[in-house]
Protein backbone atom coordinates (compact mmCIF):
# COMPACT_ATOMS: atom_id res chain seq x y z
CA UNK A 1 0.00 0.00 0.00
CA UNK A 2 1.51 3.46 -1.43
CA UNK A 3 1.71 5.86 1.71
CA UNK A 4 -0.70 9.23 1.13
CA UNK A 5 1.24 12.39 -0.38
CA UNK A 6 1.18 15.29 1.96
CA UNK A 7 -1.58 17.54 1.14
CA UNK A 8 0.10 20.87 -1.08
CA UNK A 9 2.97 18.51 -2.48
CA UNK A 10 2.83 18.49 -6.29
CA UNK A 11 4.24 14.97 -6.78
CA UNK A 12 6.79 13.86 -8.42
CA UNK A 13 9.08 16.44 -8.37
CA UNK A 14 10.97 17.44 -11.64
CA UNK A 15 14.65 18.02 -12.88
CA UNK A 16 15.62 21.82 -13.05
CA UNK A 17 17.04 20.94 -16.66
CA UNK A 18 15.07 18.61 -18.24
CA UNK A 19 15.51 17.15 -21.94
CA UNK A 20 12.17 18.39 -23.17
CA UNK A 21 12.13 20.82 -25.32
CA UNK A 22 10.80 24.38 -23.70
CA UNK A 23 7.18 24.75 -24.70
CA UNK A 24 7.44 27.94 -26.87
CA UNK A 25 4.35 29.25 -28.53
CA UNK A 26 4.87 27.72 -31.96
CA UNK A 27 2.77 29.63 -33.99
CA UNK A 28 3.28 30.90 -37.20
CA UNK A 29 3.34 34.13 -37.01
CA UNK A 30 5.69 34.18 -34.35
CA UNK A 31 8.41 31.96 -35.62
CA UNK A 32 8.11 34.53 -38.70
CA UNK A 33 7.99 37.36 -36.82
CA UNK A 34 11.08 36.09 -34.88
CA UNK A 35 12.93 35.03 -38.52
CA UNK A 36 12.48 38.64 -39.75
CA UNK A 37 13.85 39.90 -36.34
CA UNK A 38 16.46 38.02 -36.82
CA UNK A 39 17.19 38.66 -40.66
CA UNK A 40 16.98 42.07 -39.77
CA UNK A 41 19.65 42.77 -37.60
CA UNK A 42 21.68 40.38 -39.52
CA UNK A 43 21.16 42.49 -42.28
CA UNK A 44 22.26 45.84 -40.28
CA UNK A 45 25.23 43.88 -38.35
CA UNK A 46 26.35 43.05 -41.96
CA UNK A 47 25.89 46.60 -42.51
CA UNK A 48 28.30 48.11 -40.15
CA UNK A 49 30.67 45.63 -41.12
CA UNK A 50 31.00 46.70 -44.60
CA UNK A 51 31.44 50.32 -43.33
CA UNK A 52 33.70 49.29 -41.05
CA UNK A 53 35.62 46.96 -43.50
CA UNK A 54 35.61 49.63 -46.46
CA UNK A 55 35.31 52.73 -44.70
CA UNK A 56 33.95 55.96 -46.69
CA UNK A 57 33.87 56.29 -49.81
CA UNK A 58 35.24 59.77 -49.23
CA UNK A 59 37.72 58.19 -46.95
CA UNK A 60 40.28 59.86 -49.23
CA UNK A 61 39.13 63.14 -48.67
CA UNK A 62 38.74 63.05 -44.79
CA UNK A 63 40.53 66.04 -42.47
CA UNK A 64 41.45 67.68 -46.19
CA UNK A 65 38.00 68.39 -47.56
CA UNK A 66 34.42 69.14 -46.78
CA UNK A 67 32.44 67.76 -49.18
CA UNK A 68 28.74 69.17 -50.61
CA UNK A 69 27.65 65.95 -51.99
CA UNK A 70 24.30 67.46 -54.75
CA UNK A 71 22.34 63.90 -55.66
CA UNK A 72 20.08 63.88 -58.31
CA UNK A 73 18.42 61.61 -60.66
CA UNK A 74 19.71 63.68 -63.63
CA UNK A 75 21.92 66.66 -64.25
CA UNK A 76 18.71 68.80 -65.75
CA UNK A 77 16.76 68.04 -62.58
CA UNK A 78 15.76 71.84 -62.00
CA UNK A 79 16.58 71.95 -58.11
CA UNK A 80 20.46 70.29 -58.34
CA UNK A 81 20.30 73.09 -61.21
CA UNK A 82 19.90 76.06 -59.19
CA UNK A 83 21.68 74.34 -56.12
CA UNK A 84 24.92 74.14 -57.97
CA UNK A 85 24.84 77.76 -59.73
CA UNK A 86 24.47 79.33 -56.11
CA UNK A 87 26.62 76.80 -54.48
CA UNK A 88 29.49 77.68 -57.33
CA UNK A 89 28.75 81.45 -57.38
CA UNK A 90 31.27 82.92 -55.20
CA UNK A 91 34.21 80.67 -55.56
CA UNK A 92 36.52 82.46 -53.07
CA UNK A 93 34.08 82.05 -50.58
CA UNK A 94 33.76 78.23 -51.70
CA UNK A 95 37.36 77.39 -51.94
CA UNK A 96 38.65 78.66 -48.11
CA UNK A 97 36.03 76.64 -46.44
CA UNK A 98 37.62 73.68 -48.20
CA UNK A 99 35.13 72.64 -50.04
CA UNK A 100 34.64 69.76 -53.21
CA UNK A 101 30.88 69.62 -54.65
CA UNK A 102 30.43 66.07 -55.96
CA UNK A 103 27.65 66.40 -58.18
CA UNK A 104 26.00 62.61 -58.29
CA UNK A 105 23.86 62.10 -60.91
CA UNK A 106 21.50 58.66 -61.96
CA UNK A 107 23.68 55.60 -60.47
CA UNK A 108 25.82 54.54 -62.95
CA UNK A 109 27.93 57.53 -64.34
CA UNK A 110 31.35 58.43 -62.30
CA UNK A 111 30.44 61.72 -59.63
CA UNK A 112 31.43 64.94 -61.18
CA UNK A 113 33.76 66.63 -59.36
CA UNK A 114 34.14 70.86 -58.92
CA UNK A 115 36.80 72.80 -56.46
CA UNK A 116 40.31 73.00 -55.40
CA UNK A 117 41.83 69.17 -55.50
CA UNK A 118 43.95 67.90 -52.51
CA UNK A 119 47.01 69.13 -54.39
CA UNK A 120 45.52 72.41 -54.90
CA UNK A 121 44.43 72.08 -58.32
CA UNK A 122 41.40 73.84 -60.03
CA UNK A 123 38.62 70.73 -60.77
CA UNK A 124 35.58 71.48 -62.84
CA UNK A 125 33.31 69.20 -63.53
CA UNK A 126 36.08 66.35 -63.50
CA UNK A 127 34.29 62.98 -64.05
CA UNK A 128 36.17 60.93 -60.66
CA UNK A 129 36.10 56.84 -61.05
CA UNK A 130 37.08 56.48 -57.40
CA UNK A 131 34.01 58.31 -56.48
CA UNK A 132 31.33 55.32 -57.46
CA UNK A 133 27.90 56.87 -57.53
CA UNK A 134 26.16 53.41 -56.45
CA UNK A 135 28.50 53.31 -53.57
CA UNK A 136 28.37 56.87 -52.67
CA UNK A 137 24.34 56.56 -52.95
CA UNK A 138 24.33 53.44 -51.19
CA UNK A 139 26.62 54.81 -48.03
CA UNK A 140 24.63 57.71 -47.48
CA UNK A 141 21.40 56.11 -48.29
CA UNK A 142 20.48 58.16 -51.44
CA UNK A 143 18.61 56.33 -53.33
CA UNK A 144 16.92 58.11 -55.69
CA UNK A 145 15.69 62.23 -55.84
CA UNK A 146 17.13 65.32 -54.78
CA UNK A 147 19.11 65.39 -51.78
CA UNK A 148 22.48 68.12 -50.83
CA UNK A 149 24.92 66.73 -48.21
CA UNK A 150 27.14 68.16 -46.18
CA UNK A 151 30.46 65.81 -45.30
CA UNK A 152 33.12 67.36 -42.92
CA UNK A 153 36.59 67.18 -42.42
CA UNK A 154 35.95 64.47 -39.77
CA UNK A 155 33.85 62.48 -42.87
CA UNK A 156 30.93 62.58 -40.50
CA UNK A 157 27.49 63.69 -42.39
CA UNK A 158 26.94 67.14 -40.97
CA UNK A 159 23.76 68.42 -43.12
CA UNK A 160 21.33 66.87 -45.17
CA UNK A 161 18.51 68.61 -47.15
CA UNK A 162 15.60 67.29 -49.43
CA UNK A 163 15.13 70.54 -51.08
CA UNK A 164 17.52 73.58 -52.05
CA UNK A 165 19.38 75.46 -49.88
CA UNK A 166 20.93 78.95 -49.22
CA UNK A 167 24.62 78.62 -49.56
CA UNK A 168 24.97 81.42 -47.19
CA UNK A 169 22.58 79.06 -44.35
CA UNK A 170 25.70 76.15 -45.20
CA UNK A 171 28.60 78.50 -44.81
CA UNK A 172 27.30 79.55 -41.67
CA UNK A 173 26.60 76.07 -40.25
CA UNK A 174 30.45 75.10 -41.38
CA UNK A 175 31.71 78.73 -40.02
CA UNK A 176 30.28 77.79 -37.14
CA UNK A 177 32.16 74.44 -36.80
CA UNK A 178 35.81 74.18 -34.71
CA UNK A 179 38.41 73.13 -37.42
CA UNK A 180 37.05 76.27 -39.81
CA UNK A 181 37.29 78.94 -37.03
CA UNK A 182 40.33 77.99 -36.92
CA UNK A 183 41.24 77.75 -40.03
CA UNK A 184 39.12 81.55 -40.76
CA UNK A 185 42.32 83.07 -39.60
CA UNK A 186 43.60 82.32 -42.42
CA UNK A 187 41.09 83.40 -45.06
CA UNK A 188 41.99 85.65 -47.80
CA UNK A 189 38.45 86.37 -49.88
CA UNK A 190 38.77 90.18 -48.49
CA UNK A 191 42.48 90.84 -49.48
CA UNK A 192 41.49 89.29 -52.86
CA UNK A 193 38.03 91.36 -53.39
CA UNK A 194 40.13 94.81 -52.16
CA UNK A 195 42.66 94.00 -54.32
CA UNK A 196 40.61 93.92 -57.33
Amino acid sequence: MRAAMPKGFPGKPRPILSSKRWNAPRSRGMRAKASAIVAGVAILLSGFGYADSHGSPLESLEWERRVLLLFADQPADPWAYRQRLEILQDRCDFNNRDLILLEVYGTDAPARATGLWLDGSVMEEVSLQTFENAALRAFFGVESGYSLLLVGKDGGEKRRELLPVSVHKIYAQIDGMPMRQREMRDDNCAEQTQGS
